[in-house]
């Protein structure tokens, strides 16, 4: 099923309100749950060609006041977006036009839709998408503060997909800048202190770069064969997918970055492959062992659009691999660990960058009775067992979020798994609290907002002071 008001404008932005809950929200639950994604599908009568183009919307649910949760939502509204209202027309994107969208690339100019993740640094709250650099958020209103440079290190672009070393209490990131000559750069992001830029690395081709990996010594870049076509994105091709080229024939190349010296790149060659999204990295003697969600094609690109079947399936689905590479040989080998599609996978954040035997992942639609509801699941990687929550009515589920107990230190499962969703009976959206060891018995609670909350891609779970 498409689940259509999810590909639909936020219909109310609001405030913090109580929230209708269900069951009962742990007593030592108390923090605060931000998700971002597309938000405005349709602006002056023009719906956006695909929904990485949308204006973002950012959800929050905050728990501990009481016995309750209070939720808000809002369409996140940037410089740009202030722009567009001012002149009644759509001035940025493929809605834009050729004309437009040139003059827009002579001057520089881009908007910035902040449509992807929420990302939380030194207390502040963010919203990242990949094309531009992080908007502040205000944690309380949910409204936007602006863009943030961090002291003039930033270049023009921070990814949406930030990963932090918990043994190194750094966070690392990216930003790639097209070109004659594309380079990567690559940012530390020390818990307290000055955010620096550790390299520029140059790309073999003009690649789409979506997410990376980490782990204590290593930043991990996968380069999958897919080029992006600057001369039809500053034309404003009417067709987005048209703006990104899948070719196989270039295989994949692997970019090793390690943090204490991290000049001294290495490349490994690959087969062709695609990955939106990676669990986790570690070392394992002389190689690196990286667990991702491995599709064969691109062909995920068109059903994000359409949000056919819940997980991406027009040409492959993603399955959980752990790869293994190789960096004296310079060699990588890959394992699927589980028969199951798996998407948005996440693990315990102690564990970010050393070895890891679960993973949190989003198992798309089964067959039979359930098929229109999607599920998550909690995997044990080193044997491919999982266990997992379905709900029996047609609902769509987003990205897990795992969130420490520190019940049992050192106990990937002590965990309380929070995972947005919308029931379409209902015509109305969720955030629903599982067990992190007894997935299988559904929500302890589940805390509903009163209307649809659009696509959600990431989020962050801020626990209270």
């Amino acid at each position: 099923m498409s689940f259509a008001a999810l590909r639909q404008n936020l219909r109310r932005s609001h405030g913090f309100e109580p929230l209708e809950v269900e069951g009962q929200i742990p007593e030592d639950l108390r923090g605060t749950l931000f998700r971002v994604g597309p938000g405005v599908f349709d602006r002056f009568g023009i719906e956006v060609a695909h929904p990485f183009e949308a204006d973002g919307a950012i959800m929050a649910v905050r728990f501990g006041s009481g016995a309750g949760a209070e939720g808000a939502a809002r369409v996140i509204e940037s410089a740009g977006y202030h722009e567009e209202q001012a002149a009644g027309r759509r001035l940025y994107g493929t809605g834009a036009g050729w004309l437009r969208n040139m003059a827009s690339a002579l001057r520089q100019r881009s908007k910035n839709t902040a449509n992807t993740s929420a990302w939380m640094h030194e207390g502040q709250l963010y919203a990242l998408m990949e094309g531009a650099r992080p908007t502040r958020i205000d944690r309380d209103s949910l409204e936007v503060i602006g863009e943030q440079d961090f002291d003039g290190t930033l270049r023009a672009t921070f990814s949406a997909h930030p990963h932090r070393v918990a043994a190194l209490q750094t966070s690392f990131n990216f930003g790639v800048r097209y070109g004659r000559e594309s380079l990567l750069d690559v940012y530390a992001i020390p818990d307290h202190g000055a955010v620096s830029r550790l390299t520029s690395v140059a790309l073999p081709w003009t690649a789409m770069v979506h997410d990376f990996i980490a782990t204590e010594k290593h930043l991990v870049f996968m380069i999958c064969p897919v080029r992006i076509v600057i001369w039809r994105a500053l034309l404003g091709i009417a067709n987005f997918e048209k703006l990104l080229d899948w070719e196989p024939s270039r295989g994949a190349e692997l970019v090793i970055v390690p943090i204490a010296s991290p000049e001294q790149v290495v490349r490994v060659p690959a087969d062709p492959f695609w990955v939106w999204h990676f669990a986790n990295a570690f070392e394992q003697g002389d190689d690196v062992v990286v667990d991702l969600c491995r599709y064969a094609d691109f062909g995920s690109l068109r059903t994000i659009r359409t949000g056919t079947g819940g997980l991406p399936a027009a040409v492959s689905k993603p399955y959980y691999h752990r790869a293994r590479i190789d960096l004296r040989a310079k060699r990588m080998t890959s394992e699927q660990r589980h028969a199951d599609p798996a998407e948005f996978p996440r693990v315990h954040p102690e564990f970010a960058g050393k070895q890891n035997r679960f993973a949190f992942i989003h198992g798309g639609s089964g067959e039979g009775a359930t098929e229109s509801s999607e599920c998550v699941r909690v995997l044990e990687v080193d044997t491919g067992s999982a266990s997992q929550w379905r709900p029996e009515r047609p609902t769509a589920l987003s990205e897990p979020i795992p969130i420490p107990r520190g019940v049992r230190p050192g106990d990937e499962r002590d965990v309380w798994i929070a995972v947005q969703g919308y029931e379409e009976a209902r015509d109305r959206s969720f955030v629903a609290i599982l067990d992190g060891d007894d997935i299988e018995r559904g929500p302890v609670a589940r805390a509903w907002f009163d209307h649809p909350i659009p696509l959600s891609f990431h989020g962050t779970f801020v626990p209270a002071a």
